[in-house]
């Protein structure tokens, strides 16, 4: 288990109203959750391939190690049933937290969701080998904990999977490559770049089209929707405006804040953007797009944020090598 005290933190000013905090050591951070005691989880990309826990203002590397990756290596998944710290992994892009301890892994290239439990200390891979992903991008907990969504991007579908029988439900596409015509039933719509998924309240689910550079929406009737950039262009445009008519740049990652509302890595355009599903707008909670840079209020491709229980959002500033904490500033 490697280990390193972080010694400070990189102030950084992006308005008059907060005052980021930035953490270096970390290689490619993709994304991050948090457990009930604020205890944060993240995951590096395949030139970093670890897991890794701050708490306390300790960063600690929990899982896997500076080992080669990379899409062409294909699955080279290591270590099932022993510790966590001797597992490897392969172009991690996503994690959620089960309140009993499970740590869900979205092991991209490896082509598996593996599991650590944090109690134990085990890794293991969900369903022993017997399901079957081309590459699971993110991985969300349902409000019930009973079951968890998987964007399968090559599969070109959203899965959703029961963690007791580890029955496979498909939530949305048709397992084709295409853009889901508007109002639509999702499972016989095709879709292009499904690169994230989410819950939302009633049974709905938001899905981010990396290639179609918009946001999604499946209702409880199961209906497809476009909330972001109906014209599929990608650009940005439309910030404190209607979402339909704005622009993203391949958008990589989704989640809620604490009042409910969207939180996008729009990572080709280096920023953070939020979705209001009540008043169908969109704002920017951070970045200069679409421009990058590693100096105050900048970005360089962000593939994931999430808020902490005291309502920090945290973003995976990816190519920068490091975490952003932005005191929470709504817009």
């Amino acid at each position: 288990m490697f280990k390193s005290q972080i010694s400070s933190f990189l102030l950084l000013f992006t308005s008059a109203f907060a005052q980021p905090h930035a953490i270096e050591g970390l290689t490619e951070p993709f994304s991050i959750v948090f457990d009930k005691d604020n205890t944060l989880y993240g995951v590096e990309y395949e030139n970093g391939n670890r897991v890794f826990r701050l708490k306390d203002d300790q960063l600690t590397f929990i899982a896997g190690s500076k080992s080669p990756g990379g899409k062409k290596l294909g699955d080279v998944a290591a270590g099932d049933g022993g510790p966590a710290t001797k597992g490897r992994f392969n172009g991690m892009h996503d994690l959620t937290l089960h309140p009993d301890g499970r740590l869900f892994i979205a092991d991209t290239f490896n082509r598996r969701i593996r599991v650590i439990d944090l109690n134990t200390g085990k890794l293991s891979t969900l369903g022993d080998g017997k399901l079957t992903f081309k590459e699971p991008y993110t991985v969300d907990l349902s409000p019930d904990h009973q079951n968890l969504l998987v964007a399968d991007l090559r599969q070109f579908k959203i899965l959703e999977i029961n963690l007791s029988s580890l029955k496979v439900t498909t939530r949305a596409g048709n397992g084709k490559k295409g853009i889901p015509k508007d109002g639509s039933p999702a499972l016989k719509s095709p879709l292009i770049g499904p690169r994230a998924a989410i819950y939302g309240p009633d049974d709905c689910i938001y899905l981010a089209s990396r290639e179609g550079h918009a946001l999604r929406h499946v209702d409880k009737s199961g209906k497809i929707h476009t909330l972001i950039n109906t014209s599929g262009k990608k650009g940005f445009s439309g910030d404190d405006g209607p979402g339909n008519a704005a622009r993203l740049n391949g958008p990589k990652h989704l989640a809620l804040d604490p009042s409910g509302n969207i939180v996008i890595s729009d990572d080709n355009n280096h920023a953070i953007r939020l979705y209001k599903p009540t008043e169908k707008t969109i704002h920017l909670l951070t970045g200069t797009p679409p421009r990058s840079g590693k100096e105050p209020n900048k970005l360089n491709r962000p593939h994931g944020a999430r808020y902490d229980q005291k309502g920090n959002l945290w973003i995976a500033d990816s190519f920068n090598h490091r975490l952003i904490i932005l005191p929470t500033t709504q817009p």
